[in-house]
């Protein structure tokens, strides 16, 4: 059996390795922690479409970047 190969996968895969390698740590300003969970959020909304559960948890990363900027607790 071929083995099938989608472009847009190397390319996520590359995403989100280099999210994972730039996870923030608790005393990252949060602002840039905030940037992190947009990051997150965008590459969880590329694969919403087919995997129903990554678009919540695109929705839950905004909502953390949200509380971050504006400084509110959960």
């Amino acid at each position: 059996m071929p083995t099938v190969v989608h472009p847009d996968l190397h390319t996520f895969a590359a995403d989100l390795s280099a999210l994972l390698r730039d996870r923030p740590a608790l005393s990252t300003p949060a602002i840039e922690r905030a940037a992190w969970f947009d990051r997150k959020a965008d590459l969880l909304e590329r694969v919403a479409s087919t995997t129903p559960e990554a678009a919540e948890l695109a929705t839950a990363a905004r909502e953390e970047a949200a509380r971050l900027r504006t400084g509110t607790s959960a």
